[in-house]
């Protein structure tokens, strides 16, 4: 089987696939990429796995002969890197498994794997999928507040819902939430938890204007648009009742801000202690970030609108998470105080609710550092 293809397109294919393909696995067929050849349809599909997301891709070109293997990923991207002519020439030789790729003046003869052993992508019957879109948007909202704890699968997922009013999203790590909309178009009734780094991958391989067909196969959850499908392992149990926990929230008083200005005055306040606590000051239309460290100490005060009670108080919370949740958001927020010193901010499509934490006591507070001076020798 000898076949010849763009070498720009193929790579493009290939770099999304080695993306995928686990290079550490300790099976090598699963190192690679699975290309299968359709002589009657004229089409390449490329298959790359680590057996929790699955990526297929298509690519048209004229085809001899069917034919499948297995081509090492990283092997792949390098090889067609360094190739210089448009067009890449593959050749299988016959009764060997390796495979002879030419361009321009340089080839390669690399081994190659039989496809028997490669898991198959299963697909959603179509009568059952819904239309999605914007992915990368809810992504970027919601990813960044999923639970790293290894021993807490189901807080590293992401709830999607397919509701009558569109998909929905909710996510939460025990010390914050995150709930956003997605494309009002997606409606149903189902209730899915993919995990949030395959979410996360799939955001990466697509932009927000492209409309997918979603279903499920039981399994896994399926996005499909015209020579691509993505695939992700689901995980079944309880999740938290998000709608429920946000529903008993009642803010004591809210203010009106820019995430900008948020944003902005956080991430000078903490510049003295990135990964600690900041206190958040609020004395009617003033808005003062403080943060305190061995380092130093900063306040940056910002400007704004009461709407709702009477803004005054301190409030600490961990810095980090809430500047995650500010690069997420864009526009103007309503921000909130709760019982329990609980922080809220709310957009048109998207809430986030933090959890407070205590005030530093007075010995965590740091004082002016204390050298102590080295005694002076004694003379004889």
């Amino acid at each position: 089987m000898k076949v010849t293809l763009n070498r720009a397109e193929l790579l493009s294919s290939a770099k999304r696939g080695e993306s995928i393909a686990p290079h550490d696995s300790a099976l090598d067929v699963l190192k690679g990429l699975l290309l299968e050849f359709d002589s009657a349809g004229g089409i390449l599909t490329m298959t790359a796995t680590n057996l929790e997301i699955t990526l297929e891709q298509k690519i048209s070109c004229a085809v001899p002969a069917d034919d499948a293997f297995v081509l090492n990923a990283r092997f792949a991207v390098s090889m067609l890197e360094k190739l210089s002519g448009d067009t890449v020439e593959l050749e299988r030789i016959s009764g060997k498994p390796l495979l002879h790729l030419r361009s321009g003046d340089a080839e390669y003869l690399v081994p190659i794997y039989e496809r028997s052993s490669y898991p198959k992508l299963e697909m959603p019957f179509p009568e059952d999928t819904v239309k999605v879109s914007g992915i990368p948007g809810m992504a970027k909202r919601t990813v960044f507040a999923a639970a790293q704890d290894d021993s807490k699968p189901l807080m590293k997922c992401i709830n999607l819902k397919f509701t009558k009013d569109g998909l929905r999203a909710a996510v939460g790590n025990g010390s914050c939430i995150v709930t956003a909309k997605g494309d009002d178009k997606s409606t149903g009734d189902v209730s899915l938890l993919i995990p949030a780094f395959s979410l996360e991958k799939l955001a990466r391989l697509c932009g927000d204007k492209d409309e997918f067909r979603v279903g499920t196969t039981g399994k896994a959850i399926v996005f499909l648009k015209e020579n691509f499908a993505f695939s992700a392992r689901l995980l079944e149990g309880d999740y938290i009742n998000v709608e429920g926990l946000i529903g008993s929230i009642r803010n004591q008083f809210t203010v009106l801000s820019g995430v900008e200005e948020l944003r902005k005055a956080l991430d000078t306040a903490s510049c003295v202690d990135s990964g600690g606590k900041v206190c958040l000051r609020f004395e009617g239309q003033r808005l003062t970030f403080r943060c305190e460290s061995e380092h130093g100490n900063t306040a940056v005060p910002l400007d704004v609108i009461p709407l709702t009670g009477m803004p005054q108080g301190e409030y600490w919370y961990i810095s980090k998470q809430l500047m995650s949740c500010l690069r997420s958001l864009t526009g103007t927020v309503k921000l909130g105080i709760a019982q329990s010193g609980m922080l809220t901010l709310e957009a048109d499509d998207a809430y986030y609710l933090q959890i407070g934490i205590r005030a530093p006591s007075t010995e965590e507070k740091p004082a002016a550092a204390k050298k102590k001076k080295a005694s002076a020798p004694k003379a004889a």
